[in-house]
């Protein structure tokens, strides 16, 4: 298991996190929000942590503390000026890397919201209610240093909120026509998660696109193609490929050249195995669980993706104003020559995941019934 140097997070998170809880109830303003997510940052910070898993389940979680609790100050506030209590149960989801309980401390917004079906003569009033609910909570989010989906995959997004019988007719829409972003998302909703609200519809709606995914077994060779989009970043003569121009020039693109390709390898091969868990390392669990693939290989994998995991909480980030970011990027040169030897294998295990991939989905694609005409 990778380590990072530092104390181990029972030695300070319980007592840590109970203040922050402390803290997030009794917030009543945005500069309160901000200054609990500046505190985040520095109490949470990698060096702190022995384990990476531990550190990563610790700062989601208060993460998750954070959002919620900026939902619920969104309520009382809309409660104190006159729109009343949520007319119907809703569930605010997270998706992305929030739904995989996988963000980093400079992640994005990535959620959406799901509400029951109102009255006919409440629609109006539901809709109203819902829109002002996005609106404070994506503005606050926003306050508090979580910068908004470059996708526009937000909850202020009509797209992403809906009621749950129009989640399902959008569901269909896109299996209808699995053109390359409607697939996307449909990838992004397999790591949906209730992060607040009411579960059981979340509940429904991941049902519901299990059962829609696992009818359309000729849905997963459009998934492939965008599974695959992104490649492990590594030579033919196993050296690690870096960015060749602009301004990172010279470094690693831990993000999108081994983080994102596990993600998406893991991801899919849950999907088609029937696994409903919205985690990496749940679904990794999962798939050993189910004898899926032999033990050594999701270990493998598993170790390859504890090792993304930790680089790139070591990517380069910066401070804009009062949002964090980065873009995933990491210098070669900083790395130990231990490191160096762990993202080669990390990179190695990533480009055998996504062959065994591929194998995998063209036996599905292969066994699918082919309509009249030959066409699949």
């Amino acid at each position: 298991m990778a380590r990072l140097s530092g104390v181990k997070p029972g030695d300070m998170e319980f007592s840590w996190m109970e203040r922050f809880d402390v803290s997030i109830y009794n917030a009543v303003s945005t500069e309160q929000l901000r200054g609990l997510r500046d505190r985040m940052f520095f109490e949470l910070r990698p060096s702190l942590f022995d384990d990476v898993t531990d550190w990563n389940r610790c700062m989601n979680e208060a993460h998750d503390r954070l959002i919620a609790g900026t939902i619920a100050l969104a309520e009382q506030t809309l409660r104190l000026e006159g729109y009343g209590t949520p007319p119907v149960p809703y569930a605010f989801l997270a998706v992305g890397s929030a739904g995989r309980m996988e963000q980093t401390l400079w992640s994005d917004q990535d959620n959406a919201i799901v509400f029951a079906e109102p009255p006919p003569d409440q629609r109006g009033e539901a809709e109203t209610y819902f829109r002002q609910l996005a609106e404070r909570v994506f503005e606050w989010l926003q306050a508090a240093g979580y910068p908004p989906c470059p996708g526009n995959v937000l909850c202020t997004n009509p797209q992403w909120r809906k009621t749950k019988a129009e989640w399902g007719d959008m569901l269909k829409e896109w299996i209808s026509d699995p053109e390359w972003e409607s697939v996307r998302y449909l990838l992004m909703i397999a790591d949906m998660r209730c992060l607040y609200g009411d579960r059981q519809l979340a509940d429904e709606l991941r049902g519901e696109y299990r059962s829609l995914t696992t009818d359309n077994p000729a849905l997963f060779e459009h998934m492939l193609q965008n599974t695959l989009h992104h490649k492990i970043t590594l030579g033919v003569l196993g050296n690690i490929i870096t960015e060749r121009y602009g301004q990172d020039a010279g470094s690693f693109d831990v993000k999108y050249g081994a983080y994102i390709p596990l993600v998406n390898g893991i991801r899919l091969l849950a999907l088609v195995n029937g696994i409903t868990a919205s985690s990496t390392l749940e679904r990794l669990d999962a798939l050993e669980s189910n004898n899926a693939y032999p033990a050594e290989l999701i270990e493998r994998w598993r170790e390859a993706f504890v090792i993304a995991l930790e680089l790139r909480s070591m990517a380069q980030h910066e401070k804009n104003g009062d949002i964090y970011s980065s873009r995933g990027m990491l210098d070669p040169e900083t790395l130990t020559k231990t490191n160096k030897r762990r993202l080669k294998r990390c990179l190695r295990a990533g480009s055998g995941l996504q062959q065994a991939v591929g194998r995998t989905v063209q036996k599905i694609i292969e066994a699918v019934p082919k309509k009249r005409g030959g066409s699949a």
